[in-house]
């Protein structure tokens, strides 16, 4: 098995080089974050507030406070997180954070949970690690240099077509209720063969990534949900499309595994 730095071994060259050291700072984090929440479960999770559909739950805050400051220490990048938002001036490099994906999974027991960390690089998600710390799953890659799961690589899917596929999709708390966001949303789980929602956009976007499922669509998802499980799916040979008015604006995000034929305009 390849330690998680050695997938960067492959390639040469400043920028990439670069990133071989940022990924690994990201796994690192995102192994001691996920071992935290992992041991501290009992009394982490909490709810600490409940607006509307967004709930809050100790957790959050607590792995968030794990790894801020590690990623401070070891670059010179801001960060935008789900908590504390902004932590340095904004930049065209930054660290997008979500210290704990699925909270309302940890709530309940779901094992569909992990902390993402993510490297933006000019308005695009350029590495990531997602650590699955209640199934031991590590996805880690950057784009141009692969992407692996536990020390194995991975690839996207080769399904062309969607009425064979499987989408990865979500309702994210900041998501429209009207009927015609509902009839958008049924319109695009019936054009495939088979829909998956599992409370974690990250996961959803891990396992596009490592061919478990061919296509994701969500409307109204932050950027700290998705860009760790973007900068994968892009790493293992798949393609991303993110719209909105800024990055730290909710998003409509759209990923395959780059063979994929959407119905409509759904890459628009």
């Amino acid at each position: 098995m390849l330690r998680e730095d050695q997938v960067f071994n492959r390639c040469e060259g400043p920028v990439l080089s670069d990133y071989r050291a940022l990924a690994q700072l990201a796994a690192e984090t995102a192994r001691m974050a996920g071992a935290a929440l992992l041991a501290h479960r009992s009394e982490w999770a909490a709810q600490d507030s409940v607006q509307g559909r967004e709930v809050k739950i100790r957790a959050d805050a607590a792995a968030e406070a794990l790894i801020l400051p590690a990623l401070r220490a070891a670059s010179p990048y801001p960060v935008l997180s789900e908590e504390a938002g902004w932590s340095g001036a904004a930049g065209p490099r930054f660290w997008a954070v979500d210290p704990l994906d699925g909270s309302v999974n940890y709530l309940l027991g779901y094992p569909h949970v992990g902390v993402s960390i993510a490297l933006v690089d000019d308005g695009q998600p350029v590495l990531g690690a997602f650590y699955n710390f209640v199934l031991n799953e590590m996805f880690f890659g950057a784009v141009g240099q692969g992407a692996e799961l536990n020390g194995r690589a991975m690839q996207v899917s080769d399904v062309t077509r969607a009425p064979e596929g499987l989408l990865a999709t979500g309702i994210p708390a900041r998501a429209r209720t009207d009927q015609a966001f509902a009839a958008q949303l049924t319109a695009r789980m019936l054009a495939f063969r088979k829909v998956r929602m599992i409370g974690s956009a990250a996961a959803a976007l891990c396992n596009v990534a490592a061919g478990r499922a061919d296509a994701y669509w969500e409307e109204a998802i932050m950027l700290w949900d998705v860009a760790a499980g973007c900068a994968l799916v892009r790493a293992a040979g798949g393609r991303v499309q993110i719209n909105g008015p800024a990055l730290d604006q909710p998003l409509l995000v759209t990923a395959d595994n780059g063979k994929l034929a959407w119905p409509g305009d759904a890459l628009l």
